[in-house]
Parts: C-alpha cells; structure tokens; sequence
C-alpha cells in the first residue's frame, strides 16, 4: 500500500512540472503577436517577404513534424522535448537581433525546428500520468480541458504585456519570449519520460516510421477523430486575418481594432471554461455543437455586416476555446501510449496542410470580397463537417452496441449462476 502511495506521488510531482512546462512553453511566442508586423516593416521586409517566411516556416514544420515525433516516441521524448524548448527559446533570441529579412528566415527555420521536435510531446506526458494516478480516464478529461483553459488565460496575460514591452522596444518584446521557453525547458529536465516505446517493424528507420503511421491511421476511429480533430482546429484559422478589415469597413475606430482581438482572446477562455463542464457530453455533439455556431455566426455577418453584427466575429474565439481541448482528448483516448506524440504529431501537419491552400483561398476571396472569404468557410468545412459528424455518430452507434452486448453477457451469466 505505502509503495502505491509513494508512486502515485511520483507521478502527482511529474504531473505539475508537465502542466506548468506545458502552459509556459505554449504561451511564449505571445510577447511578439502584437508587433511582429510592425518589427518585420522595420527591418525593411514587404507583405509578400512576411508571407515568405511564413511559409519557410510551414515546410519546415511540414517536413519535420511526423518525423520528430516517431523519433521521439521511438528513442526519447523527454530529450527532444528539452532541446526543442531550449532550442526555441534560442531561436526567439536571434531573431530579436535579426537585421534583414534572411535573419528573420533563418529563424524561422530554426522556430520550425525546434517546435517540431516539443510537439505532441506534453499532451503525451499529459495522457500517461495522469492515467497513472487515475486509470478511470477522467482526471486526464478534466486535466486536458483544464490545461488549455490556463493556456488561454495566460496568453490573454502575455499579449497585453507585450504590447507594453513593444512601447519600449520591438525587439524586447521578441526577446521577451526567452523568458517562458527557457523556463519551460530548465523544467523539462526534471520530467521523467515513460518506457512506453514504439516497437521496431523495420530495420530502415524511415520505413518503420511508415509502417507505424500506417498501423495508426487505420483504424477506423483513430481516423475519425483524426478528421474531426483537424476540421475543428482549421474552421476557425483562415478568417482571423479578415477581422479587422471588417472591424474597419463599419467604422468601428483604429484605437477600438484592437479591442477586438482582446474579446477574441477573452472569448477563447469562455469556450474552454464551458468545455471543462461538458466533458461527458457525446463526441458527436462536442463537434456538432462548435461547428454549427461557427456556421451561424458567419451566415448572420455574411447576410448583414454593420457595426452591431461585426462583433459576432467574437464567436469565433469562442468556437476555438471549446473545441480545441474537447476534440485532442477523445483522439489520444483512443491511441495507444507508445505512440501518443506521433499521433498528435499526424494531426498537427494534417493541420497545416489544410491551412496552407485554405489561408490562400480565404484570403484570395477577402481580397474581392470580405464577405467572400467568409462564405468561403462555409462552403470548404460545412460538407466535411458534416461528413464527419455522420461518420461521429457511426463510431457511438457501435459502441452502444457493443455495450449492449456486454450487458445482455453478464446478464445472462448471472442467470446461469443462479440456476
């Protein structure tokens, strides 16, 4: 009993250092959102020069996702989780001292990196000790929802003060983000990895790699929570760069925009907090409830855009803090341990893959039209969203089967005992 005890303190310690290294090592970049515009402009770079790092940035997260977590899910996530905190902690300071537009691509690159090699990492911490302490699986629903509730919050926090840091110097507020991630990874250290590995398939490790993505993708539930999981993390993306071109075609004030984006932020929190109390809610209605709001929302702007319906665009916070934390919890709940980080690590570049030609679109239809790039939306997710819902409903249908089944088993037995 003692020995029980004692290890469920061990994992309750490792537990706190994973939710505090997660909350600061997903924050950081948040000193710089307000300013990296206004920092790209002075270090000369044009519109298409941002895109182009943006999209430096992208291939590199593209191509290094999947890899970085089978390696770390094969070999050691606790060392690529230390190193990709550290290295982007690193990566934010050069590009504080960065002095052209190939100072900013090589940091992205480096961000790209590094970021890749964390990812997937902690939600993969997150799973395992938490089940550790309570295998029922609900102290991991609450914990996950909650994690992303305090991510929210704290995010709100470091935006605001990197508004006021920028006030002092733009590359200050860059370098600011330093602080959280080096902090993250000093903490990462003293986190102990599980021994859960991937098995090897393959002697060539690109083709073991394969052969695990493939055995994960397979199933048919993986892949739909997969599906809905990245539809629920894009719908509301592609539009956030057409919400102050709205704000300022009904003639809401310059110094009032940025309002806008603190609502954005503020509404994030509501949507999370609300999801820490629907945690036993069906998963089709964890998905169907958000994206239905998402659509009604853009409907009413598209239909009548003035100064009154613009500020619904808030929904669309509110739409990404519930459905962020309700829709990664059922997708882990139905992987295996051993390959927690390559599964979140799957959905993160199917994520981006999808924004890629997305924000493109989105934009192309903006420019002509605002309410064009938000009809967009509708037209891309709507089809699919409802595709996935039906193939939600399909995968709960089986379930209840098969809980039928068991019940009417034991009963039956329990008849058998008593004659």
């Amino acid at each position: 009993m003692l020995h029980k005890s004692n290890e469920k303190s061990r994992f309750e310690r490792n537990l706190k250092l994973i939710v505090w290294e997660t909350i600061l090592s997903s924050i950081g970049a948040g000193f710089s959102v307000p300013i990296m515009t206004v920092f790209w402009n002075s270090i000369g770079m044009s519109q298409t020069d941002i895109g182009f790092t943006q999209m430096m940035f992208t291939i590199v997260m593209v191509a290094l996702d999947i890899p970085m977590g089978y390696i770390a899910d094969r070999f050691n996530r606790k060392a690529l989780n230390v190193i990709g905190d550290v290295g982007v902690a690193l990566a934010f300071l050069l590009y504080a001292f960065s002095k052209n537009m190939y100072m900013a691509i090589l940091s992205e690159i480096l961000l790209g990196f590094f970021m890749a090699m964390t990812n997937g990492v902690d939600q993969s911490f997150i799973k395992y000790n938490c089940n550790k302490i309570d295998p029922s699986g609900e102290l991991f629903k609450k914990k996950n929802l909650a994690i992303f509730t305090a991510r929210y919050i704290s995010l709100l926090i470091v935006v605001i003060l990197g508004g006021f840091i920028a006030k002092i110097n733009l590359r200050l507020a860059i370098g600011a983000s330093f602080v959280p991630y080096i902090i993250g990874g000093i903490m990462a250290i003293g986190i102990k990895d599980f021994d859960n590995n991937i098995s090897v398939r393959h002697k060539n490790p690109v083709k073991d790699m394969l052969i695990n993505i493939r055995e994960i993708v397979k199933d048919s539930k993986v892949k739909t929570y997969l599906f809905s999981y990245i539809l629920g993390k894009e719908v509301t993306h592609a539009q956030i760069w057409i919400f102050t071109p709205l704000l300022m075609i009904v003639g809401v004030p310059m110094e009032i925009v940025s309002l806008g984006w603190v609502i954005n932020y503020v509404m994030q929190i509501v949507g999370s907090k609300i999801s820490e109390k629907t945690i036993h809610l069906k998963n089709k209605y964890k998905f169907a409830i958000p994206m239905l709001m998402e659509f009604l929302w853009i409907a009413i702007i598209v239909i009548n855009t003035n100064i009154v319906t613009v500020w619904l665009f808030a929904l669309n916070g509110f739409v990404h803090g519930f459905i962020e934390g309700s829709l990664v919890t059922p997708l882990q709940e139905s992987t295996r341990d051993e390959v927690q980080t390559s599964v979140l690590s799957i959905a993160s570049t199917g994520a981006r893959l999808l924004y890629v030609p997305l924000v493109y679109i989105i934009n192309y239809l903006g420019n002509i039209n605002l309410q064009l790039g938000l009809i967009g939306i509708i037209i891309i997710f709507l089809p699919m969203s409802i595709f996935a819902y039906i193939k939600l409903c399909k995968i709960e249908k089986s379930e209840e089967i098969l809980l039928l089944g068991d019940s009417n088993d034991r009963l039956q037995f329990a008849e058998s005992g008593e004659e």
